[in-house]
């Protein structure tokens, strides 16, 4: 059976003590990150840290377990549905930052049993759960 993501539903990532959660892109979303792509002397050339930001940016709705410097639990920064760019900046200077890109980018495509790294190996300390936006009738 194939499974499917609602806009309304979300995706939470736990990356060692860190939870992110994600939302599905829209198609207009998508295609903002497709978009990433110029023509450089002839070649096609993906801008991968720039659709990086663009996934983060519209996908992060929430983070748990981060603080700032002077103890505040961090909060994310929202204009209209997406992040702000400084926020985003923000969340870059994570060390969960790889390991959050890589999940993002596996969940675009749908959600997988387990997260894998280049290797093809399951990233240690990483599980996803997904929220569904409506609850099964009983």
């Amino acid at each position: 059976m194939v499974k499917i993501l609602r806009l309304t539903d979300r995706v939470k990532v736990k990356i060692g003590k860190v939870i992110f959660t994600l939302a599905p892109l829209s198609n207009d979303k998508k295609r903002e990150i497709v978009g990433c792509t110029s023509m450089v002397g002839g070649t096609s050339v993906f801008d991968y840290a720039q659709a990086q930001h663009l996934y983060i940016k519209h996908s992060l709705k929430k983070v748990e377990g981060i603080t700032t410097y002077d103890g505040e639990e961090y909060e994310l920064d929202f204009e209209g549905d997406s992040l702000t760019d400084d926020c985003v900046s923000d969340v870059f200077t994570i060390p969960q930052k790889a390991d959050l890109v890589t999940c993002a980018w596996q969940i675009l495509s749908g959600i997988p049993d387990k997260v894998i790294d280049d290797e093809g190996k399951a990233l240690k300390g990483v599980t996803l759960e997904v929220i569904s936006s409506r609850s099964k009738k009983k």
